[in-house]
């Protein structure tokens, strides 16, 4: 990279990155012995609404009490579901790591190679980056994000955490880039949706969706407004429809894949900024939804970053 007096300095940076972030607005399945018991659960709630009804009188005030002592036990079996995922995180992340192929001594003419990230961070209302570590092909972040409501709106956004890179375009012409980056997840998103009794029988209740995406962005650092998602895909999705009980929904992500990046032109000798994103978008009405990449040995890692230039 050209350390010339042209090159950003890191709190240029840090307020480029501010304004990316006020201009965006806002996996492995279940395990089998958490679905058995949401089964389990599910059966029992039905036979115990069917003996409160069976004498043709409506006590709702049994029937709300009913909800609501099922909704503590499910949210006892949604604990022990999350201890066991991330008891089983450590393993997750050896496996997952072992993935990583190793780099070429020599990526030829036409590729970068790039070990390290230059910054990691979340922003304001996008989650917490609890830990984090910029390394020779060994940067991660632990991160957590979580959302709630219980109001009858319906709320929407998003929790994000980025990995950005700065790079110049080596070149004295303009330049196609495919800014590719290695991503490995290790974490668990989950959603609750809380109980609402009787009240299920007139209005619609409430729920709670997450979908959890990698998205890659390439910013011009002369322009922010000059941009372009060159790779996004879904890595999980999540949702509860409260209704009577109450629902609940999670699953592990465990996720090590190149992002493979559309071409996006960048000018002579011009700034880029990369930015690898782990983002969470939710909708939220009376429940919540969590994104954990902090316990135990979740996290989120991008190892390294190879440029294709053309």
């Amino acid at each position: 990279m050209d350390t010339s007096s042209n090159t950003p300095s890191y709190a240029e940076l840090d307020a480029i990155i501010d304004r990316i972030g006020e201009a965006k607005a806002p996996p492995a399945g279940a395990s089998a012995k958490d679905a058995e018991e949401r089964f389990e659960a599910a059966r029992k709630n039905a036979g115990l609404a069917r003996a409160l009804l069976a004498d043709g009188a409506v006590d709702a005030d049994g029937l709300d009490a009913l909800a609501e002592q099922r909704s503590d036990e499910r949210r006892k079996r949604v604990v022990a579901g999350h201890r066991r995922a991330v008891d089983a995180s450590a393993r997750n992340w050896e496996q997952l790591t072992g993935l990583t192929p190793a780099l070429p001594v020599d990526p030829g003419s036409t590729n970068v190679i790039i070990d390290r990230p230059t910054f990691i961070r979340s922003f304001a209302g996008a989650g917490a980056v609890v830990d984090s570590e910029i390394g020779s092909l060994d940067s991660w972040a632990r991160y957590r994000f979580d959302a709630s409501t219980g109001s009858s709106f319906a709320e929407t956004g998003a929790g994000r955490l980025s990995f950005f890179t700065l790079w110049q375009n080596p070149r004295n012409a303009q330049t196609l880039v495919n800014a590719g980056a290695r991503l490995v997840v290790n974490a668990r998103v989950s959603a609750d949706a809380d109980w609402n009794g009787v009240a299920a029988w007139f209005i619609t209740g409430s729920e709670a969706r997450a979908t959890v995406r990698a998205r890659t962005t390439v910013w011009s650092v002369a322009n922010s407004a000059v941009n372009g998602i060159v790779h996004d895909e879904i890595l999980a999705d999540v949702g509860a429809a409260g209704g009577f009980f109450g629902d609940d929904d999670a699953t592990t992500i465990a996720f090590n894949e190149f992002l493979v990046a559309s071409a996006f032109p960048v000018g002579a000798r011009e700034f880029i900024l990369v930015e690898v994103e782990l983002l969470t978008e939710f909708v939220v009405e009376n429940g919540s939804v969590s994104l954990d990449a902090e316990s135990g040995e979740f996290r989120i890692s991008v190892p390294h970053l190879i440029f294709t230039l053309t």
